[in-house]
């Protein structure tokens, strides 16, 4: 496993931030100027997260289908959008893609989700959770960890505290497929509380 230095990490994390500054200026200007379908702000938002990400690119353009409570990213539409994806086969630009793709398919419980890269950020989530028991005590690192296979298929470790369900920071395993999709692999628990929210 390679370590995502805390510098590329908070690169990125720049890149986002700006790019959801970027998404809510562009929104606004469009609102102003004509109505806007309901899908509008997520467009605008996935767009802005491509152009400012630096180690991913797509072919086509990210739309959205709502169907009830369920919101669908898709390229064409009927198709997975994962393999429309392409990115650079490095750690940093896997950890980048994780964050990204993370926030264009936008599920509840990534909402409540936050990403540790230091000591530092592991106690100020413990002092949002209630009651906080900690079940691992010794963390080396909490920093992006990943490992890319010949075959274009990589594994992710990074570390995040979660509201959704029940409170916790925990380890997560992550499994990115040849077609750019990830898929939970396991989660080591570090610390957990009597907090969460339903999602």
């Amino acid at each position: 496993m390679t370590t995502v230095s805390r510098e590329e990490v908070d690169r990125v994390r720049r890149r986002i931030a700006q790019a959801q500054e970027l998404a809510a200026e562009r929104f606004r200007q469009a609102f102003a100027a004509a109505p806007l379908p309901p899908t509008a702000h997520l467009e605008i938002q996935a767009a802005a997260l491509l152009e400012s990400a630096e180690h991913i690119r797509i072919a086509g353009q990210i739309r959205y289908q709502i169907d009830g409570s369920v919101i669908t990213p898709y390229v064409t539409q009927g198709a997975p959008v994962y393999p429309f994806f392409d990115l650079d086969r490095t750690p940093v630009a896997v950890f980048e893609y994780w964050l990204v793709v993370s926030e264009i398919v936008s599920s509840t419980s990534w909402r409540m989700t936050r990403v540790i890269a230091d000591a530092e950020e592991y106690d100020a989530a413990l002092r949002l959770i209630r009651s906080p028991q900690i079940v691992r005590a010794l963390v080396v690192s909490f920093l992006p960890e990943v490992d890319i296979r010949d075959d274009g298929s990589a594994m992710l470790a990074a570390t995040v505290y979660t509201r959704a369900q029940e409170e916790r920071v925990e380890r997560r395993m992550l499994f990115l497929d040849a077609s750019n999709e990830f898929h939970f692999h396991r989660r080591e628990l570090i610390a957990e509380g009597r907090g969460g929210v339903p999602v």
